[in-house]
């Protein structure tokens, strides 16, 4: 969960405040891609961790087996 947080705070926000700030003034050069699949790729991840919590939270429970 601490990884989730951090790449939420470190990467995630700072990303979209970039990304927002460059499409409003239309400069979507390699710039804006790159930072773009950075972001998603940050996304995905913390996708996969959260799931990977639930998982392990149902099975501590007793919900999974």
């Amino acid at each position: 969960m601490p990884f989730i947080a951090a790449n939420g705070i470190l990467v995630l926000i700072p990303c979209a405040i970039f990304l927002d700030r460059w499409a409003s003034i239309g400069a979507f050069d390699t710039h804006f891609y790159v930072l773009q699949g950075v972001e998603l790729l940050a996304g995905a991840i913390n996708l996969i961790l959260m799931g990977m919590n639930m998982r392990d939270g149902f099975r501590m429970s007793g919900r999974f087996r």
